[in-house]
């Protein structure tokens, strides 16, 4: 009976073991899309009121922003569920509060309506600056697409990194602005 009590607490051992590794391994793909060779340049979380939206970190190959330039990288970790219809809207909203938007940007949303998935908390979305400046976006692990107009790219990213940010605290802790 010893050795069969053993066994179960083995057993037991071996499944706890399991499920923490599993618990550490759903953690560490957040990190995993972004390439080793960039350097975090700053880091924020989003909270509206007392629900947090995403948090979001800005890489760069040396850690330092100098604008937008190929490698620069914006990574998105949601924290609640958001429809794919909602964070398109939400970026028309945040260019036209920037007086960034106009009618010739509607073919970028259209793209961006078919690329992005609907959101759900724990998904990453990553957007990552060319050679050529353009936008390729990688959802948990996966490129969903890209947009090679290098004015989309500045106009996205000014989204968080503009002077005119509905989030300027938000904006200066990813510039790593003390």
């Amino acid at each position: 009976m010893v050795s069969g009590e053993r066994m179960n607490w083995s057993k037991r051992s071996l499944c706890i073991a399991i499920t923490i590794a599993l618990c550490f391994s759903a953690v560490l793909p957040a990190h995993a899309n972004v390439p080793d060779s960039l350097t975090e340049i700053g880091a924020a979380r989003l909270k509206v009121f007392f629900w947090t939206i995403y948090d979001c970190y800005l890489y760069s190959e040396d850690g330092i922003y100098r604008g937008v330039e190929p490698n620069l990288t914006l990574r998105i970790d949601y924290r609640r569920r958001i429809g794919s219809k909602d964070l398109v809207d939400r970026t028309r909203s945040e260019w036209q509060k920037q007086g960034l938007y106009s009618e010739a940007a509607e073919p970028w949303l259209g793209k961006l309506s078919g690329m992005w998935p609907d959101i759900e908390k724990g998904d990453q979305l990553l957007l990552q600056v060319t050679e050529e400046l353009a936008s390729r976006f990688v959802f948990n692990g996966q490129v969903v697409g890209s947009i090679s107009d290098p004015a989309f790219t500045e106009r996205f990213l000014a989204i968080w990194l503009s002077e005119k940010s509905s989030y300027p605290a938000q904006r200066k802790q990813l510039l790593g602005i003390d």
